[in-house]
């Protein structure tokens, strides 16, 4: 069964630590590489391995991504604004819609994760920490958890 996963990306530094203009075009630090690792190595160790690997194409996401896809060569990368810009029901559609054809690793923001987690899962949303995610198997009624996952207090 296709299996979808909402991740988070990894801490970011801020605009002014980062000097750049915007915030989407802030970096992941030190720590979110290594959380984001962290959290992709938790991923294929547990089984899961996606057809697809979705992310914001916010800078702090896309390298969430671009890690994760290291871990999951084989795994198609692509960008798709709606995981940044929203709405909730965007995201929740994109990644219903990719489950289609394979399970899908969604990187993105919150609170648009979380609300289209909350969704699937018929619950309130989950509030994921840096480079945490929701693992959700989708149902008829609704998705069942599989697991959630932060990084926080563990080592690479």
């Amino acid at each position: 069964m296709n299996e979808i996963v909402f991740m988070r990306h990894g801490t970011a530094l801020s605009v002014r630590e980062a000097g750049v203009a915007s915030d989407s075009q802030r970096p992941l630090s030190p720590l979110g590489e290594k959380q984001a690792l962290l959290s992709a190595r938790h991923l294929r160790d547990s089984g899961f391995s996606p057809a697809l690997i979705i992310s914001s194409p916010y800078t702090r996401a896309a390298r969430t991504a671009e890690i994760a896809a290291g871990v999951f060569p084989a795994a198609r990368l692509r960008t798709a604004a709606e995981i940044s810009d929203g709405p909730a029901d965007a995201v929740l559609d994109l990644a219903t819609d990719a489950a289609k054809s394979g399970s899908v690793l969604i990187v993105g923001h919150i609170p648009l994760l979380g609300a289209a987690a909350g969704a699937l899962l018929a619950a309130p949303p989950p509030d994921l920490s840096p480079a945490g995610f929701v693992h959700l198997r989708p149902g008829e009624a609704a998705a069942s958890l599989v697991e959630f996952y932060s990084p926080e207090g563990k080592s690479c």
